[in-house]
């Protein structure tokens, strides 16, 4: 069942951004068989099939990279579009590389999970390794954060040194005995002065810091221009906050029924849950006239 919402524009979808986690990804992380073959579907079709994420590039799954016709992908959200056939990187919008050193260098001492995007990979201290089986995540989305970063001895040094600015910054909460995200409010107010940057959340549990021009919304659009593909033409599909930016940018913009409400009162049309197949209803509905 798909739930219809503030209208549908009547123009052909040439390109799709779709999130992984609360999106394509079940409340397991599983991509269900259905949604690769839907996917598969849409790309024969000449759809570019674009996972929009704020994983880093090694944090894709390898399920959904054997899909056939999946070329592209917006990483860190929306800080870097790759083009995964080639292995290199079409457009990025980093975060100043002095906010982010002055961000993780403050935040440091809190008891909280701080990770770096630079390139393909994540970066993390050991003792963040160590927190994550502490979060309040799911197994498998704990054994992602711990395969898809690299460990360095004292992350501010590490990135100061390295001298390239980061795709994005991300800090995961541990919670207390009451539910509350430890040391949030502490670590916002940090961030809040670096006017430069901007950040959104997954969720409670954490704050996904760019630069302020960055988005999933403003990388799809980028990606349409290279391939020719107007923003009319696009179709964006999410759940929470990190997904707004595209669906508030794209020609049709999808929320998951299991999505955040703030999603759901942007968007032109509400489609079923993760644990239904909702991006693979939705593609089917709006790409291949078939619901």
């Amino acid at each position: 069942m798909l739930f219809q919402g503030k209208g549908v524009l009547q123009v052909a979808i040439r390109m799709v951004g779709l999130d992984l986690d609360g999106t394509l990804f079940n409340s397991k992380k599983e991509l269900t068989a259905h949604t690769c073959a839907v996917l598969a579907a849409a790309a024969r079709q000449g759809v570019a099939v674009v996972p929009a994420t704020g994983r880093p590039r090694i944090g894709l799954p390898q399920a959904l990279l054997t899909i056939p016709g999946i070329r592209y992908a917006v990483v860190s959200n929306g800080a870097a579009v790759c083009d995964l056939r080639a292995g290199v990187r079409l457009y990025a919008d980093c975060m100043p590389l002095e906010a982010a050193v002055d961000i993780l260098r403050r935040t440091r001492a809190l008891e909280v999970v701080q990770g770096a995007f630079i390139g393909d990979w994540g970066y993390m201290e050991e003792i963040d390794r160590q927190r994550i089986r502490a979060l309040d995540l799911v197994a498998a989305m704990q054994d992602y954060l711990i395969s898809s970063r690299r460990i360095v001895p004292d992350l501010p040094a590490y990135v100061a040194q390295r001298g390239e600015a980061p795709e994005k910054v991300v800090i995961n909460f541990l919670k207390t005995p009451e539910g509350e995200a430890r040391f949030r409010e502490e670590t916002v107010a940090v961030v809040r002065q670096h006017p430069d940057v901007a950040f959104v959340s997954g969720g409670i549990g954490n704050i996904e810091i760019i630069h302020k021009s960055a988005g999933k919304g403003s990388a799809l659009l980028k990606l349409g221009e290279l391939l020719g593909i107007g923003r009319t033409e696009i179709m964006a599909v999410g759940d929470s906050e990190n997904d707004l930016d595209m669906i508030e940018k794209a020609g049709l913009g999808v929320a998951m029924d299991n999505g955040e409400e703030i999603v759901k009162a942007h968007a032109d049309v509400l489609t079923c849950s993760n644990d239904d197949d909702g991006a693979a209803a939705a593609i089917e509905t709006y790409i291949l006239g078939m619901r």
